[in-house]
């Protein structure tokens, strides 16, 4: 079984953070349209002259990474971080799954970060940015406070990261989408 950008919108049925107590499960289709958006966002700043094909890569890199949870379901991130720790880069089984499901995605993934690594980041950085957004308005109880300080920290590490491997962007203007992404608040419905 193997799936392409064709196969997102089956993407709607997929929950994220269904490990996490939250008010709203998102889906994986609106979390890969969020990354697309936040990366584009993020892109424009840091690069502001990102040529046409660096743009078409990070969208589809956006729109595809997670695609795999199709089939899957969401994973939970601790225990992919754990198995990359113990695997060499691309031998976790987890990864090996996910580039037999999509191959698409992956090819996407290994160009992106071998040969066009600012476009890794940018997308990289709205994942994560969509996982401070979603723990914060859709977070309930102790646990959530916890992984937005871990979800904080990752981004701050990831971005720092991408200053050292590609100086030539500006990346300190991530922050600016950072902050005007989490000072949208959202009410639930039972909080009013």
């Amino acid at each position: 079984m193997q799936f392409d950008i064709r196969n997102l919108p089956f993407a709607g049925t997929v929950t994220r953070w269904h490990s996490v107590n939250c008010h709203r499960y998102p889906s994986v289709a609106e979390h890969s349209c969020l990354v697309a958006l936040y990366a584009r966002e993020i892109a424009s700043r840091v690069y502001p002259d990102l040529c046409a094909e660096d743009q078409v890569l990070l969208y589809e890199l956006a729109l595809m990474h997670d695609l795999s949870e199709v089939v899957t379901g969401d994973m939970p991130s601790p225990i992919k971080r754990q198995l990359k720790n113990v695997f060499p880069p691309g031998e976790s089984p987890i990864d090996q799954l996910e580039a037999s499901i999509c191959p698409d995605a992956a090819s996407r993934e290994y160009v992106a970060k071998t040969e066009r690594p600012h476009i890794y980041f940018c997308m990289k950085l709205s994942d994560i940015l969509d996982a401070m957004v979603v723990i914060k308005q859709e977070g309930k109880g102790p646990v959530a406070k916890l992984i937005e300080q871990e979800r904080t920290e990752a981004f701050e590490a990831l971005l720092g990261k991408a200053q050292a491997e590609c100086p030539e962007g500006d990346w300190s203007r991530a922050h600016e989408v950072r902050e005007a992404v989490m000072s949208l608040t959202h009410v639930q419905i039972d909080e009013i």
